[in-house]
């Protein structure tokens, strides 16, 4: 038996357990090996009196995952790990070394760097079948039921249930809630992602029956109420989501999920309201067909997004709109149809986003990823790709879209039925305490 340390280096406490590594973490488990997961955003040893010594005196493997904006905060632990134990083999995954693993090898200190889903590799290394050396390519898992569910057994998820954070599941949905991954992949070409790079754009579906079993094994051991679809496009395919509505219907659970305007219709909508939808989130990105047609080829147009989320609204479920402004190629024309949409588009509460380059994705490949400074400037509010005169004019319409949306009356008024739900108007105001805090910086 192996005892595996399984680190989530982003520093920001978070409502939700880290999904990748918890996914590792069962398989690990199922393999009678011993995870354990350290979040820094609730178990820093820099910050407690455990240090890293601790924590790391009888592991045997270390795994860390990274995005692209806490791949510095990664690589900051395993010059730690290594100063104290040399000799400790450190692997590291996810989005950002998957997509640069000669870089990240030779720039984090890491013996090896994982290219791809971890679940069966990490088993391999623990086994002692695979060195922990270099660049490994993991297959890709086709039968994602063989990954086991998440039972949250090597962690304390007491602590994410009473964090009191300002996420979208804590003001939208009954108490406890967690997230679940029904699906994996993205048979979509959106410019900006860079799922497709890595994975492909095939989708492998998770079993109804298996998630059934995930969600029934919550709810006894965790009194779960309500479940947070992670996935890119939950409603891709009719017959499996009738099934799941159905089931999940049947157990009276609350949900919320994401998706786009051109894979719903009335009889999705209806039928996902009456399994106990909440809210959908959708990716409206840009008023500006072109943007969404030329920039970011997203298929879809702003008048399908209008038609399809006055549907939604008909129906009842909640909305959740999200916005990006600064996107390559995006001219302050197309930033001003934006403020248009977002005040003609219905929706309850809406994201708006500074676009972020990500490596992988069809709009950032001319970006030298060697000199990428995202623990500097993560939000781009002045960068290389776009002039400093036009990087204050996307913060001025960024900060126009947020002040037009939340602090207009109409936005304001509809609140007021929050007041029925106390829970809900607490983390409510959090959020809007924290958005004002945003604004002023």
């Amino acid at each position: 038996m192996s005892k595996i340390l399984l680190i989530n280096p982003d520093p920001v406490s978070r409502v939700l357990p880290p999904l990748g590594i918890s996914y590792i973490a069962e398989n690990l488990k199922k393999h009678n090996h011993l995870p354990v997961i350290l979040d820094m955003g609730f178990d820093n040893p820099d910050k407690n009196n455990q240090g890293w010594e601790k924590i790391i005196e009888d592991i045997d493997f270390v795994g860390i995952t990274a995005t692209t904006l806490i791949y510095f905060n990664a690589k900051d632990i395993v010059k730690k790990i290594k100063k104290i134990r040399p000799g400790l083999p450190v692997i590291l995954g996810g989005i950002h070394p998957s997509i640069l693993p000669q870089f990240v090898l030779d720039d984090s200190g890491c013996d090896a760097v994982v290219v791809g889903e971890g679940e069966e590799v990490m088993v391999d290394i623990a086994n002692r079948k695979m060195q922990p050396k270099g660049i490994i390519n993991a297959p890709v898992i086709n039968e994602i039921d063989t990954i086991p569910f998440l039972t949250y057994e090597y962690l304390d998820i007491q602590k994410y249930f009473k964090f009191g954070g300002t996420d979208r599941i804590r003001w939208s949905l009954p108490q406890p809630c967690v997230s679940i991954i029904g699906t994996r992949g993205c048979p979509y070409a959106c410019t900006f992602c860079a799922s497709k790079t890595l994975f492909g754009r095939k989708v492998r579906f998770r079993s109804v029956e298996n998630i059934m079993l995930e969600i029934d094994f919550l709810r006894k051991k965790y009194g779960i109420k309500a479940i947070y679809f992670c996935d890119d496009t939950l409603t891709l395919k009719k017959s499996w989501l009738k099934q799941l509505c159905d089931e999940l219907a049947k157990r009276k659970m609350q949900w919320i999920c994401g998706t786009r305007v051109d894979v719903v219709d009335e009889k999705i909508l209806q039928m996902m309201k009456f399994s106990g939808c909440k809210y959908i989130s959708y990716g409206i990105e840009s008023g500006s067909n072109k943007v969404l047609n030329d920039i970011i080829k997203k298929e879809t147009t702003i008048e399908q997004a209008e038609r399809i989320l006055k549907l939604t609204r008909k129906v009842g479920i909640g909305i959740i709109a999200n916005y990006m402004f600064g996107l390559p190629g995006e001219t302050e024309e197309d930033m001003k149809l934006t403020l248009k949409a977002i005040k003609k588009i219905p929706a309850d509460t809406a994201e708006f986003s500074v676009y972020i380059p990500l490596p992988g994705a069809e709009l950032a490949t001319d970006l030298d990823w060697t000199v990428y400074k995202s623990n500097k400037n993560p939000y781009h509010s002045t960068s290389y790709i776009h002039t400093p005169e036009f990087s204050r004019i996307i913060k001025r319409y960024h900060r126009k879209a947020v002040r037009n949306f939340y602090f207009s009356p109409k936005y304001l008024f509809e609140r007021l039925k929050m007041l029925l739900y106390p829970q809900r108007v607490y983390y409510a105001l959090k959020s809007l305490f924290k958005l004002i805090q945003d604004l002023m910086k």
